[in-house]
């Protein structure tokens, strides 16, 4: 065994000798889910059911957001132990190769044996080194095909097209309000509630709306969904109302613990104009 050979195997073991912690990213969503399922039997009045289905669906979001939690830190664990075992192997075979180093070959058949384990060694490092490799890289794969449950990201409202009417007013009015958070029964400027935000948005375009969504379901004339432009009313149940904005995306208050934001249109809604 040369000096040289002795380097090639030491470097291939210094990959793996740092010592990574493993991680654990479980989040204990136990107290959070059990206070949305309790939160969820609140009767608030007429919109319970609609509130009631928001709240499931976050709980619905954080369990899955959980097992992806799950499934991330199991990844990360096998990663850790692939990590180690690659580095008790490689190790291996440099302390047999310095065992090695110390026996005379002074036979041809012993120089012969010697250049044997010599090529072994060097091939069993390497098979080690590509093996890490292949499992490093499969792990990667693993984390990257894991997805958390999010809203759908909002598009550019540079691309939206509003027209300079009331009913554009009323969008540009609404878009204002990104971001302000939702509170039952809140009017604005800077807290809403679903049907708050769509009179808020079309009073700064002088155009009065009934204060519920259980009674804007009955301003304006209704439209079928193929003819939906910015500014008309969308209804996805009785108990909710969002502004379309055009590209089949609408502004919304959606629900506790949400935030105004743009959302895409649903297959199933009942939609109003209120203004020619």
């Amino acid at each position: 065994m040369t000096d040289t050979d002795l380097e090639i195997l030491n470097r291939a073991h210094r990959l793996f000798t740092a010592r990574p912690q493993p991680v654990s990213v479980d989040a204990r969503l136990d107290r959070p889910i059990d206070l949305l399922e309790r939160t969820a039997q609140l009767d608030i009045g007429p919109g319970r059911e609609h509130y009631r289905q928001a709240v499931l669906a976050q709980r619905d979001r954080l369990m899955a957001n959980a097992r992806t939690d799950a499934a991330a830190t199991a990844l990360l664990a096998a990663a850790v132990a692939d990590h180690a075992r690659a580095g008790q192997q490689t190790r291996g075979v440099v302390a047999e190769a310095r065992a090695d180093a110390n026996v005379v070959a002074d036979t041809p058949l012993a120089q012969r044996e010697a250049m044997r384990r010599r090529a072994a060694r060097l091939r069993a490092q390497r098979a080690h080194v590509l093996a890490a490799r292949h499992r490093a890289r499969a792990h990667r794969a693993g984390l990257r095909r894991l997805r958390y449950r999010s809203r759908r990201r909002a598009p550019s409202l540079d691309r939206l097209r509003l027209p300079d009417t009331r009913a554009g007013l009323a969008v540009r009015a609404a878009l204002s309000r990104l971001g302000r958070p939702y509170v039952w029964g809140a009017i604005g400027p800077d807290r809403f509630d679903c049907s708050g935000l769509t009179q808020w948005a079309y009073a700064q375009a002088g155009v009065p709306l009934s204060r519920t969504t259980y009674t804007q379901i009955n301003d304006g004339i209704p439209v079928p969904r193929s003819q939906i432009r910015p500014g008309d009313l969308v209804f996805p149940n009785p108990g909710h109302v969002q502004l379309a904005i055009g590209d089949n995306m609408v502004v919304e208050a959606p629900h506790a613990g949400a935030s105004v934001r743009i959302s895409p249109l649903g297959a199933r809604v009942a939609i109003r104009r209120p203004v020619p």
